[in-house]
């Protein structure tokens, strides 16, 4: 029985990184469940047996940490709310002018995703008090220590064999996104990275443990016997090697992050290490960093100074975009600045400060330290700092008093590893990675029970007191209820979307027949009753009550919907177009305002805009979906041909763009309206010249219409600004040849296929066209 929280514990630890990072649902479920099963059973076991447990430092604001998140998600009058976060009441008033109730609300601006960050920082608050307890034993500890570091070595080996071999692909076996750079088990080098930063100063702490002694007063030649014939030396040589595999692994996934933070992590440690033991490590730690450096050389510097020199403009001010989410994101701390917006809102609640064109879709801050912030408010950032800087105390603490070598090397390097991702976590978002954050707590544990670990046998194996028996109960009670708690929203969660899963991919519309419509209702009420706060649920049984003809009922199911994700734009659109009066509009506008994606709402807004006689408005919107994609246009012309817009009124949504102009001269070409296809050519000329780094295929694109239009002339001069702009580009060249070929200049045209050649020697096109010009022995 007390084998049994050791070993899942010990599954954790390996599961979480393997599992693809846990960035996906089901991984983190299996998380949750193994560390509180293996929580309540270690608890449990250790009353009945009437062992003591001990005191946890930063256990009260861990605890109370969890309490403020239960505490975003406690419905509260609207006036309370109003007071307490007026950001938050202006985010829930839109729907509640609508509803007629000033109701309840929450500090939470999306409660489902509140609700389930707090159950993976609830897992990570267990996982740090068990590891605190199990390894309090030294013979844990010890294997704990060496499985963990002999994890990460064998990761980042094949890691950087991965990213040679398949750099597509997670250890050979699964694609990553398309978008994504998949680096060891992670579709995310930054995280991979993170990981590293946590485990490396923890190996390279047990490489100086083990450092063989050899006596000093031997000749060089024994003492070279006696290194490496001494008992363990192998596993001395593997924890050296498997630093050096960790560090280097940082440095060939380009994360510049990652870089800066474990170089962070390396002077800390031998900060640590020169104030601990003088004279002592330093002359490993140089004989490492050297090792390191020809390793980097070997795979090459300039990659790597490229990474870093892409943050910079040429002029040499910072150009990196996080720059501007941070900004964005200070505005969003601003709106909330003692409560939060709610842990996991980040994703929802940027869009309505988000500054950054186009459509891309941002789910976390990219600085970690900001993003709790928004999340939790002043409240929320000053429990997490305090539960940080009393593991970093005590363990600081401890370090200074100890004079036991193990527990100090390990100290030190737990030290190091936390300060790396404390560091990293100012450019990016580890502590939101399932793997990396469960890591973190990990180490704060491992902090806390190696510097207070003793190896006599005749005292206690932990210099920590023990904790009250009442507090031992409260704990493993509230242990009991966090797994409980965990099964009942993850099974209801996964309960539900199978419900989901069957009708997601049917378009509900009149034409479906009332069973079938029955059907969906009932399905979807069943995914209400399993997930209650999934807004989507809402919304499709709003969907069908509606084709079934049951207005009122379809009219509160939407409701409901936006009140559980006030922050859903598609959502109070949809409800907008429903209510007729002012109420509808403030819904349809604040929906557009509040959508992730704006492009997919922008021609529905636009739309209701034009019917509402607010012509100059909808312009406006779709000029701002074009400047994202300008070949929209086609999608857009149904709209702009029911509403009659003149070719000036298309003239100015249009960017200043030649991609714009010319997709929508080619349309115009195509629909047999000449006059505009040529207008619209014309001006993308000009825009063309105004470009500083113009595309082969736009000058291609304009000639080809000039030509269909029997423009010679026009077509003869965009072809001589395509040879002098792209005059890398053998497509022009020959086309130029042709040209001189046709009007008798058999010289000119022999030089152009020729350089044609030159840029492209397999351009079969300039060769047939020399051997037609009599050139056939050479060509």
């Amino acid at each position: 029985m007390k084998n049994i929280p050791f070993s899942l514990f010990l599954f954790g630890l390996i599961f979480a990184p393997l599992a693809f990072g846990t960035v996906e649902q089901w991984s983190l479920v299996v998380l949750e469940v193994t560390t509180g099963t293996a929580y309540i059973v270690f608890f449990f076991s250790a009353w009945s047996s009437k062992d003591n447990l001990l005191k946890v430092p930063g256990l009260i604001p861990l605890l109370l940490l969890l309490g403020f998140m239960v505490f975003q998600l406690v419905p509260l009058p609207g006036s309370i709310i109003k007071l307490l976060s007026p950001g938050t009441y202006d985010v829930y008033s839109p729907i509640m002018s609508v509803s007629g109730d000033s109701g309840w609300i929450s500090l939470s601006v999306n409660k489902r995703a509140t609700l389930h960050e707090m159950l993976r920082i609830a897992t990570y608050s267990l996982m740090y008090i068990l590891t605190v307890q199990l390894l309090s034993n030294p013979a844990r500890l010890k294997t704990v220590i060496n499985v963990t570091v002999f994890l990460a070595s064998v990761i980042a080996f094949l890691a950087i064999i991965q990213n040679v071999s398949s750099p597509d692909k997670i250890f050979w076996l699964r694609q990553g996104p398309s978008n994504a750079h998949p680096f060891g088990p992670w579709v995310n080098p930054n995280q991979f990275a993170g990981y590293m930063g946590l485990m490396s100063p923890l190996a390279f702490g047990l490489f100086l443990f083990y450092k063989p002694r050899v006596g000093s007063s031997e000749t060089l030649r024994e003492k070279f016997v006696s290194f490496f014939t001494v008992p363990g030396i192998h596993f001395y040589f593997f924890l050296g090697f498997g630093t050096l595999l960790m560090v280097l692994a940082v440095f060939v996934s380009l994360c510049r992050g990652g870089i800066l933070s474990i170089v962070s992590a390396g002077a800390v440690f031998l900060l640590l290490l020169k104030w601990k033991f003088p004279g002592r490590g330093r002359v490993l730690f140089f004989i490492v960093v050297i090792s390191l450096f020809f390793a980097i050389s070997w795979f090459g510097w300039d990659i790597i100074i490229s990474e870093f020199n892409q943050a910079f403009d040429s002029e040499g001010s910072v150009s990196d975009g996080r720059l501007t989410i941070w900004l964005d994101t200070i505005e969003i701390i601003k709106a909330f600045p003692l409560f939060g917006a709610g842990f996991g809102s980040f994703l929802y609640i940027y869009p309505l400060y988000k500054t950054i064109g186009g459509s891309s879709i941002f789910d976390h801050a990219h600085n970690d330290y900001l993003e709790l912030l928004t999340d939790g408010g002043l409240v929320g950032f000053t429990l997490v700092a305090w539960f940080v800087l009393s593991v970093l105390y005590h363990g600081f603490k401890m370090v200074r008093v100890r004079r036991d070598r193990y527990a100090v090397l390990l100290g030190i390097g737990c030290i190091s590893g936390i300060v790396a991702l404390l560091a990293h976590s100012i450019t990016d978002f580890n502590m939101h990675n399932g793997a990396v954050g469960y890591y973190f707590f990990f180490l704060c544990g491992l902090l806390i029970a190696s510097v207070n670990i003793r190896f006599s046998h005749f005292a206690a194996s932990s210099l920590l007191k023990p904790q009250p028996r009442r507090v031992s109960l409260f704990l493993a009670i509230l242990g009991f209820f966090l797994l409980s708690f965990t099964l009942l929203v993850q099974g209801g969660a996964s309960t539900a979307w199978f419900k989901y899963a069957a009708v997601k991919n049917i378009y509900i519309n009149k034409q479906l027949s009332e069973n079938y419509l029955q059907k969906i209702f009932t399905g979807m009420e069943q995914a209400v009753f399993w997930d209650p706060l999934e807004e989507v649920y809402s919304y499709k049984l709003g969907t069908a009550k509606w084709y079934l003809g049951e207005k009122d009922e379809a009219l509160k199911h939407y409701i409901l919907a936006v009140q559980k994700n006030p922050l859903e734009g598609s959502f109070l659109q949809q409800l907008g177009l429903l209510v007729e009066d002012e109420k509808g509009k403030v819904l349809i506008e604040t929906g557009y305002q509040r959508a992730l994606d704006k492009e997919s709402l922008a021609l529905s807004y636009a739309e209701w805009l034009l019917w509402k006689g607010r012509r100059e408005e909808a312009m406006v919107v779709l000029a701002d979906r074009l400047s994202g994609n300008p070949r929209d246009i086609i999608e857009m012309m149904p709209l702009l041909n029911s509403h009659s817009f003149s070719r000036r009124e298309i003239a100015e949504i249009l960017p200043a763009t030649v991609d714009a102009w010319t997709v929508y001269g080619r349309y115009c070409e195509t629909n047999n309206n000449q006059i505009d296809a040529v207008f619209f050519f014309d001006a993308a000329v000009e825009f063309l010249s105004d470009s500083i780094d113009p595309k082969p295929g736009w000058f291609r694109t304009i000639i080809s219409f000039y030509k269909r239009q029997g423009m010679d002339e026009e077509s003869l001069s965009i072809l001589r600004q395509a040879v002098e702009r792209v005059p890398d580009s053998s497509h022009f060249h020959v086309l130029f040849g042709e040209y001189y070929q046709s009007e008798g200049i058999i010289y000119r045209a022999k030089e152009e296929f020729e350089r044609a050649l030159v840029l492209d020697p397999a351009n079969d096109r300039a060769r047939s066209r020399l051997r037609r010009l009599g050139f056939a022995d050479s060509y």
